[in-house]
């Protein structure tokens, strides 16, 4: 088995944040601050970052369009193969950057990269063709952000990105995969909610057509948002030292966080998250077919403040309902399907914020 040494690589993330408002006579309510912008109000960032082949999921919220730098790795040791007298373990790695490149006044742009990694050791078979299983799944892309606030308090913009997510990434014009995403904030209620227009297209997805979206923010006040649409998120805050956060974006993008604040620096948490990535691998038969695969898992960890700017995540877990297949799509009939049995894995990320 391939061993994979940490690597810890950052880049800075400039976000400008400004005091939340409140209206006299009314129950208080904030306005989300001026970063660029949380389209979609996400998990507490105790999770490691999730990984999926749906743009929606990258783009949650403008904040996760543009990945902060970090550095994550996770170990599902090997489990049985459904039907076949095999077992099949993975490694998996992800490295985020980031970084501004321009701004003026309203306008900002950034430049981001993204490298994600699946290492799998088995002697499984694709069944249907008796092809070998991959040995070793890429996602790497390059991309750039841009946001633009207008004067009358709307906020607009999109990403492209430019990338490969096959067994043999950039192998040929077959594997390559373009990513596009625009969207629009509005202010409404007194600047205090916000209603959200987006649209996100990626042929190389697990959904691959284009894919609308439509939420109404509601700010209610610190401890407690929602945003009701698609996608749908909520967080809510019953205690200081309390976080729940939630979200769900069609179809299988589930994701769930009870975070607790010991001190400052040491959070402990538990999650639930349903995975799924895409992949083109390099010998389809059908030029249009993906590699899916999808992962649910359950777990729980710390975080920990290592200074100011970087903080290292570490968490266990168990993985359920693991399958591989190939399909068009998120809702076809999967051929050459591969299930794994459940089991443990274990997680860390190391993250660095400016």
């Amino acid at each position: 088995m391939r061993r994979f040494g940490l690597i810890a690589l950052a880049l800075a993330s400039v976000f400008v944040q400004e005091r939340a408002i409140r209206a006299q006579g009314e129950p208080p309510r904030t306005v989300p601050d001026n970063r660029p912008p949380d389209l979609f109000p996400r998990p507490d960032d105790t999770r490691p970052a999730p990984r999926s082949g749906n743009p929606m999921a990258a783009l949650g919220g403008l904040g996760n369009a543009i990945p902060g730098p970090g550095y994550s790795v996770s170990w599902n040791p090997a489990r049985p193969v459904r039907n076949q007298d095999a077992d099949l373990g993975i490694v998996r790695q992800d490295l985020s950057l980031s970084a501004p490149i321009w701004s003026e006044g309203g306008d900002r742009l950034f430049a981001t990269a993204s490298v994600k990694n699946m290492h799998i050791y088995s002697d499984a078979l694709l069944p249907d063709t008796r092809r070998r299983f991959p040995k070793d799944l890429w996602n790497a892309s390059l991309g750039l952000a841009y946001i633009h606030k207008f004067d009358n308090g709307w906020t607009g913009g999109g990403l492209i990105s430019v990338g490969s997510a096959s067994d043999k990434p950039f192998n040929s014009l077959r594997e390559m995969n373009l990513s596009i995403a625009a969207f629009l904030r509005v202010p409404a209620f007194d600047d205090r909610d916000f209603w959200l227009f987006s649209l996100f297209y990626s042929p190389g997805g697990l959904l691959n057509f284009p894919i609308p979206g439509i939420a109404y923010q509601l700010n209610y006040s610190e401890q407690f948002r929602i945003t009701i649409g698609i996608p749908f998120a909520v967080m809510w805050k019953p205690t200081p030292d309390w976080t729940f956060n939630a979200s769900y974006i069609p179809l299988t993008n589930i994701r769930a966080n009870l975070d607790y604040r010991y001190t400052d620096d040491l959070h402990f948490f538990g999650a639930y998250e349903f995975l799924n990535e895409a992949y083109f691998l390099s010998d389809r038969a059908d030029r249009f077919d993906r590699f899916l695969s999808f992962e649910q898992r359950v777990f729980g960890g710390l975080k920990y403040t290592l200074f100011e700017a970087a903080t290292l995540d570490l968490h266990a877990g168990y993985a359920f309902g693991r399958r591989f297949g190939e399909g068009r799509n998120q809702g076809s009939t999967l051929h050459d399907r591969v299930d794994i049995g459940a089991g443990a894995f274990l997680g860390a990320a190391l993250r660095i914020k400016f």
